[in-house]
């Protein structure tokens, strides 16, 4: 069993899938239709949104031709303190349906915190009239769903990111800083994106005749191409082939494989799942039923591998088969905007020889993302939970108590190695402070 050729498919498959629907899922309220027109026509005003917890608002294209989007909206709570949910890669914010009844159902979280969650352009019950051209217009389509909200904070929010949503954290803050205290990681694709490259089962020539070879690096110098390349990459899963089955395999493989215990030698077997206590969870079937409603939008990964908010580039070391090298630059948005903010990274440790912990974003994204963090200005503290204990990538959907209790203490002030132990249910963990700067680093070496 080649245990890397897994980790080559673990870093391309999972990151389009985590998700879950919540109440309002497949068979759930349909949303507005983006079709153009004026707020409260097509879809529910931001005062209703504050009144029923629901609904859409229908903003503005990025540029001035573009059409405009429906933009989906939940909101739970009523306390003084404001947390913005962003999903992971296409995946609506029912992904953290699971959390939100946490907050529903505990009257101290009800009042202490006001929570929202958006469906991204073209997830959920949103709108895709435009495709995207980046990260920054989902962060820019959620900023002006913001502005049409009634009471929304214009400062003190708590912005949590989980897997690509954390990357849409930073472009939210990059649009506007002074919104945001605190920023917070769940396993975030982190400031200088996530690699898409090719393994040998995943090689071959797209609908262009661009051949790609295992090892490669889908390229970012055209992203016409470079959505293509992303594209064909997943075509595995994707298109035709995206059914139930392949998407609960390959979330079994990748996403929720610590706390399934995956024998990764029985790969893509049902046997592989040593522990099926979760598979009874509403929010497994939940999180693979998504992933067969979530338009699907592979410039949303090729946008996450060009991501890249650091003021260093990330080259593959290794050149193409073409002989070209691929180069992701660093366009040093961040600069000092992160200056007095608090930042959060959590993330399980990977383990690959076991297959174990996060297989999705490795150990290193996270480290070069704490220097980054710090860097621009802000104070950063990590918290890696060991392997072996159920937490993987998909660990805000199969733990969601303990991330809002996590997110609760880390608001208040109080984290620790034994309050994040205890919030995370007595897993063992490294809190890595802001002062650390062993295992920090500036060299990325992430696939």
């Amino acid at each position: 069993m080649n245990i890397r050729f897994f980790g080559c498919l673990a870093l391309t498959l999972a990151l389009l899938l985590p998700g879950c629907k919540g109440s309002d899922g497949p068979m759930g309220p349909t949303g507005a239709s983006g079709t153009n027109g004026t707020n409260g026509t097509n879809g529910t005003n931001g005062t209703n949104i504050g009144t029923i917890g629901e609904g859409a608002v229908v903003v503005a294209g990025v540029l001035p031709a573009d059409p405009q989007e429906s933009i989906y909206v939940r909101k739970v709570g009523h306390g003084p303190q404001t947390i913005v949910l962003v999903p992971g890669n296409n995946t609506s914010g029912a992904i953290f349906e699971g959390m939100l009844d946490h907050f529903r159902s505990n009257m101290d979280l009800n009042d202490a915190y006001t929570v929202y969650t958006f469906d991204y352009r073209g997830s959920g019950h949103s709108s895709y009239n435009r495709k995207i051209t980046g990260l920054r217009d989902f962060a820019l389509d959620f900023e002006k769903a913001m502005g049409q909200l009634t009471g929304f904070p214009a400062s003190g929010v708590t912005l949590v990111g989980y897997s690509m949503g954390f990357g849409v954290a930073l472009e939210m803050v990059i649009a506007n800083p002074a919104r945001y205290a605190n920023v917070v990681s769940l396993t975030g694709i982190g400031t200088r994106g996530v690699r898409v490259s090719f393994n040998a089962g995943q090689a071959g020539t797209d609908s262009t005749g661009k051949v790609w070879a295992a090892g490669d690096w889908v390229t970012v110098t055209n992203d016409t191409a470079g959505m293509v390349g992303a594209g064909f990459q997943q075509r595995s899963w994707q298109g035709d082939q995206r059914t139930f089955a392949n998407i609960q395999a390959t979330w079994n493989l990748v996403v929720f494989e610590d706390i399934l215990k995956y024998d990764i030698t029985k790969a893509f077997t049902p046997g592989a799942v040593t522990d099926t206590t979760f598979t009874t969870d509403l929010n497994y079937t939940n999180a693979l039923l998504d992933g067969l409603t979530i338009q699907y939008m592979p410039e949303s990964l090729y946008f996450s591998h060009k991501f890249n908010v650091s003021p260093l580039n990330v080259v593959n070391t290794a050149a193409n088969a073409d002989g070209t090298t691929v180069t992701i630059p660093g366009d040093g948005r961040l600069g000092t905007l992160l200056t007095g903010k608090k930042t959060l990274l959590v993330k399980a440790v990977t383990d690959f020889a076991n297959w174990r912990g996060d297989q999705v974003i490795y150990d290193n994204y996270t480290a070069t993302t704490k220097y980054d963090l710090k860097h621009a200005g802000a104070t950063c503290s990590a918290v890696m939970i060991d392997a072996n204990q159920g937490y993987d990538h998909g660990f805000p959907v199969a733990h969601p108590l303990e991330v809002v209790r996590l997110l609760d203490t880390f608001i208040k002030g109080n984290l620790t190695p034994a309050t994040a132990s205890a919030a995370l249910g007595g897993a063992t963990l490294t809190l890595y402070p802001t002062t650390e700067t062993t295992w920090e680093t500036a060299t990325f070496t992430g696939f």
